[in-house]
């Protein structure tokens, strides 16, 4: 499997190449938008500090279903499974970036997470997954396993090599995304109103 190291600044974990074109950093700590990560895991942590709220209450019946009913991704309804396609997507860009993302079991769901940028209509967010999935996959398709994209991701047979082409574009596209050029959560909340998913605070 491909080594990982902890960012030296937020304990993130992240590839070893990474580490070692940036010093030890995580990208997002490395670009400075760590930050802005952080205010929004804050105010979440604050919703959830408050109490077991209907969107906390939502999100976790999702994971539940998903991981631990035999109909799994395929018992959600359409609107759930576009939701929960892209909040992944969200997450796993806004932590890690796009390699934790496709390099992690969330891109399993990475051609509903298309569909659904396309549904919500952030033409941004989907242009820049777009990108990302070219640098590490060029014209082939994402493999549809995590085992399987791992087992192809490009230049990470040897750890000790310098970082690889895809690292530096997968860098410019995660800063990209973290900009969040389509108000993507505002997106997603006006997508679940409109389809009844119980998200209100």
């Amino acid at each position: 499997m491909t080594e990982r190291v902890a960012c030296t600044e937020c304990g993130t974990l992240i590839l070893l190449a990474t580490a070692q074109e940036t010093g030890g950093l995580c990208m997002p700590c490395k670009g400075g938008y760590r930050l802005r990560i952080e205010e929004g895991r804050r105010r979440l942590q604050e919703e959830k500090n408050r109490g077991d709220s209907p969107a906390d209450r939502f999100w976790h019946s999702l994971v539940h279903r998903v991981h631990d009913t035999p109909a799994g991704f395929s018992g959600l309804t359409p609107p759930e499974q576009t939701y929960f396609a892209v909040c992944l997507l969200e997450g796993e860009v806004y932590n890690g970036g796009f390699d934790q993302y496709f390099s992690n079991s969330s891109a399993d769901y990475y051609s509903q997470a298309v569909d659904g940028l396309v549904e919500l209509g952030a033409v941004h967010s989907l242009k820049l997954l777009r990108a990302a999935k070219d640098a590490l996959f060029g014209a082939n398709p994402v493999p549809p396993t995590q085992s399987d994209r791992i087992a192809v991701f490009p230049g990470m047979s040897d750890a000790h090599v310098a970082p690889p082409d895809w690292s530096k574009r997968l860098d410019d596209l995660d800063r990209r995304f973290c900009e969040d050029p389509d108000r993507l959560g505002e997106r997603l909340d006006r997508f679940a109103e409109k389809h009844g998913l119980p998200v209100d605070s």
